[in-house]
């Protein structure tokens, strides 16, 4: 039992350090505003193809 705990505590601790680490690299290179950027031509085509109601 004290080992099962041990393994499930040690994945979890693993786990949190990967991904903690990886948020510091998308941090460190501002990985997340360059993806909006790429994603914003993108959604710009979709928003510009949309047909809209023009009244007032």
């Amino acid at each position: 039992m004290k080992k099962r705990v041990c393994k499930i505590l040690k994945t979890v601790v693993v786990v949190f350090a990967v991904l903690f680490g990886l948020s510091l690299i998308v941090y460190y290179f501002n990985l997340d505003m360059k993806l909006a950027a790429g994603m914003q031509k993108i959604m710009d085509k979709v928003y510009d193809s949309r047909k809209r109601d023009r009244r007032l």
